[in-house]
């Protein structure tokens, strides 16, 4: 796969509805911490509503989608700020024999808009999202790794 075609942080979908957290590359190049930022876009398709936004992820709004899906795995819902004020939420509906995210991504603080998504896409839908995960961090992983300065810097 070719690194401008992007990989997928996030893909849910039904034959209705889909969610789609999209990663196109590095924010920047160069051997400064925002090296490690990455341009996405969040993309949200249903009978209903369809939307797009851009995003920014940090390297620790990664590990806080792998933290997440750590809970997502005990069926807890979760909250996953992705950047700035756009957060993403997952409950668990546990009404049917398999549980089904419910998505609801709140951008109410910049552009007052909030979009909720009841998806079913099937057993495993976890696990795919882990492998996503796995998959976007072989692409991209960290290039700028910063060491705490010794003591004796400031002398």
């Amino acid at each position: 796969m070719d690194e401008d075609d992007g990989v997928d942080l996030i893909h849910l979908a039904d034959p209705d509805s889909s969610v789609r957290v999209r990663v196109l590359g590095r924010k920047r190049p160069g051997d400064t911490p925002y090296n490690d930022y990455l341009d996405a876009e969040l993309v949200i398709t249903s009978a209903f509503a369809s939307g797009r936004l851009g995003l920014c992820l940090s390297p620790e709004a990664l590990d806080d989608w792998s933290s997440s899906l750590a809970e997502l795995s005990d069926r807890e819902s979760i909250r996953w700020t992705a950047t700035g004020e756009i957060e993403i939420r997952i409950e668990v509906d546990r009404q049917f024999s398999v549980p089904r995210p419910i998505i609801t991504v709140d951008d109410s603080g910049k552009s007052g808009v909030s979009v909720r998504v009841v998806l079913d896409p099937g057993n495993g839908w976890v696990d795919e999202l882990r492998g996503q995960l796995v998959r976007v961090r072989q692409m991209w992983p960290n290039e700028v790794v910063t060491t705490p300065r010794p003591r004796t810097y400031w002398q």
